[in-house]
Parts: structure tokens; sequence; C-alpha cells
């Protein structure tokens, strides 16, 4: 091989190889980098306890709650016992040496070494730790585990709501039209959202600026004060939610701007009555029913007229089966008054229609159950049978819309007006 256009010299043996003049440094090796020795050990260690010191102001003690303060303190006592401590001066910068006065002998002298361990001196985790005098247990720094910047985890719900485009909007326009009209006209008012106020199907709210309505109420779940529901929650912007009823609550009660919408109870039932009407070809969905209490609480001795308005799937029998545990029937016997079948409609609305019908009548105290938490009942009513079941019946035949409670008496009386 001819580099640089120089004559190749011939080397005949390795040691003319060596000899001869490397231009290039081909055979300059690099020492071995040496594994860390005893020392740097020693003094990795003797920093963490100056680390110790920064944070605590104190010397780690053998009988310390944490385990690495207790591995901490026995390296520690054996750098001073094995005379380490001249080596490790320069990085004393707390004078743990000095302050300790070796010449004094502060730490007892090991007892001798023993070759064997009797197995019934081992009790403990802890008798285990205190014999590893050469740190073979030592975990090391573990700082390289610690979780740092990462949000704390959060209990999630099983559902969350969404967001998503409302694809029967046009259902709803009507609506959302009306409830503009009637606040600038002064049939309806907005007013602050308050916290113990119910959400139920037919309500309309105002939501960070964007007028909102309960279209359903989905399947109650929870009891007392923490039940909830879903509910479907059309936007007059086009989309809709399933968002949790006390969620809408909360986001209500802290938007500075949250409102309720209140419109003429009269209008408003006749709007949610206008297609009510039965016919023949109706297929019957549920039955709406009405039960007596029996019930001796004293809290309920006021109410001599006391009757639940509900509706089930099932027989009526079936569904007060189990009255005497069930906070639905206030935890006490029942007695069945009357039934309707409810036919091609949402029964649940039905239902919903004639608790608003009969709102103010609503039972209103707080009842302690047999587990000891308060609930409130929502569909027992202080209301005569008789006005209970004209009320079924005129939402059946459509008549509702030409009757109003009269609250001071608790009857049904006609309106001086027909609703168009």
């Amino acid at each position: 091989m001819n580099l640089g256009g120089k004559k190749c010299r011939e080397l005949n043996s390795l040691n003319e190889i060596f000899d001869a003049s490397d231009e290039f440094g081909l055979l300059n090796v690099k020492p071995r980098a040496a594994a860390p020795g005893k020392n740097d050990l020693m003094s990795s260690r003797f920093e963490e306890l100056n680390q110790f010191l920064d944070q605590y102001a104190r010397l780690p003690s053998e009988h310390g709650e944490s385990l690495s303060e207790r591995q901490m303190a026995k390296r520690l006592k054996a750098i001073l016992e094995g005379g380490n401590h001249v080596a490790l001066a320069a990085l004393d910068r707390h004078n743990v040496f000095t302050k300790l006065n070796l010449a004094q002998a502060v730490i007892p002298a090991p007892p001798p070494p023993s070759t064997s361990v009797n197995v019934e001196d081992v009790m403990s985790i802890d008798d285990i730790l205190a014999g590893d005098d050469l740190g073979l247990l030592d975990v090391g720094d573990m700082s390289i585990l610690d979780i740092r910047h990462v949000p704390a985890e959060r209990d999630v719900p099983d559902e969350v709501a969404q967001r998503s485009k409302c694809e029967d909007f046009w259902q709803f326009e009507p609506t959302f039209k009306n409830l503009h009209a009637d606040l600038r006209s002064g049939k309806a008012e907005s007013v602050r959202f308050a916290e113990n106020w119910q959400i139920t199907v037919g309500d309309a709210f105002i939501l960070n600026g964007v007028m909102c309505f309960v279209d359903e109420v989905g399947d109650e779940h929870g009891r007392g004060e923490h039940k909830d529901a879903r509910l479907r929650l059309i936007f007059e912007n086009g989309t809709e939610s399933n968002m949790l009823r006390r969620s809408l609550g909360r986001a209500l009660y802290m938007d500075e701007t949250g409102r309720r919408i209140l419109r003429d109870r009269d209008d408003a039932l006749a709007e949610a009555f206008q297609d009510i009407r039965l016919t023949h070809r109706d297929r019957r969905t549920g039955v709406v029913y009405i039960v007596k209490s029996l019930s001796n609480n004293p809290a309920l001795a006021q109410f001599p007229h006391l009757y639940k308005i509900g509706y089930t799937e099932l027989t009526v029998d079936e569904r007060i089966r189990n009255a005497e545990r069930d906070i639905a029937f206030l935890e006490s016997p029942v007695q069945k008054v009357t039934e309707f079948e409810c036919y091609n409609m949402n029964p649940q609305r039905f239902e919903a229609l004639v608790h608003g019908f009969l709102a103010v009548q609503r039972l209103n105290v707080n009842l302690v159950g047999r587990d000891g938490n308060y609930y409130r009942p929502r569909e027992w009513f202080a209301v005569s049978l008789e006005v209970a079941r004209d009320v079924i019946n005129r939402i059946i035949d459509g008549t509702i819309t030409q009757f109003r409670m009269d609250n001071t008496t608790g009857q049904m009386v006609k309106k001086n007006r027909q609703i168009s």
C-alpha cells in the first residue's frame, strides 16, 4: 500500500511495526474506563448523607421510620468504624466527623462477627434488613421512579356526557322560537337558577349564553338526595347532550349567567298536551297508577289525603309487592286505588305531565329511611282522590288544557279563557 506517494518500508517484526512512525495515530489506544471503585461508591453514598442533612438538619437514626434512613445510619457507622472518614473529609460540608468527636468513641464498637445466625433470632423483615451489614439489600437511588409533572388520577364516570349534532332538531325549532317570543313579550321570564330547583321534562334554561331544552329524563339511579339521571338536552345551536341532571344543575348554578326560563304555566301545559289524545289504533305501553299510603309515620299525619301517582311497565300488584322496603312507597304498605293504561305514547312523559299539573300539591317533606339516610319523595301528592282521577282522565281525553288547579282549594277549576 502506498500512502502519499512515499515508498513503502519493509517491516519484518512487530517491534519494527511499533517503532515505526505512526503518522495517522492508528496505534493510539485510549485506556479502558475503569469501573467505579470503592471510594467512588462511598463518595456517592456520603453525598446522600449530605442531602439528608440538607433536608432534615440532623443525622440519620438507626431507629428511623423509613428504611432508607436506617440504611444510611448503618453506612455512616461503617464509614466511621472502618477509618474511611479521612478520604471523605473533603466532602464533609456539614462537619459530621468533627461533631461526632471520634476521639471519644461516640459510636460503640461492633460486636464480634458471628459465623452463624440462629433461625429463632430472625422474627421479622426488620431483623433481616438490620443484619445486612454489607448493604446487599440496599435498593440504591430510587428517585428515577418518582412521578413528576403528571396530573393526579381522578375518578371517571362510567359514561361521560357528549355533545353531538341533533338529528331531529327540526322538531325543536318551534319550541325555541316560541321561548324567544315569550321572553320578548313578557309571557316568560328568565330568573337566576337556584341550587335546589328540580329539572324535569319540558324545562328550559340558558347555559353559558345558549338556550337549552330538556326533552327526556332517563332512568334514575342512586337514592335520596343523590338520585341522578341522564338527560336528553337540546341546545338552540342544533346540538344535544346526554349530561347528568345533577351536572346540569351544578353547571347552571356555577354559571353567573345561568338562568331558568319560567313560562306561563297554562300555555306550557297546553303545548305539552296537544298530542296526547288516544285512538283505537294505539298500543299499550304501560300503566299509570294511583296508590294510597298506609304509613303510620307521624311526619305524614298532617296529610289526610296522600296519594302516589306513578308509572310502571309491570302490573301494579307486581310494582307494589315490596313496598315496605322501597322508599318510592315511603317504606310502608300501600293500597292500590286505581290504574290507567297508557297507549302508543311516552308513558314517562305522561307521568311528568300529571306531576307538572299537580306540582303545587307535591309532598314537600324530608323523610328518614330505614338505613338512616334522608330522602324526599317526588311522586306523592296531597290531593283528593277525585281530583287525581280527574286530572288523569282529562289528560287522556285532551280536555286538561281547559282547566287549572286552584292552589287555595286544591280543586280543578274551569279556565276563563280557551287556549287555542
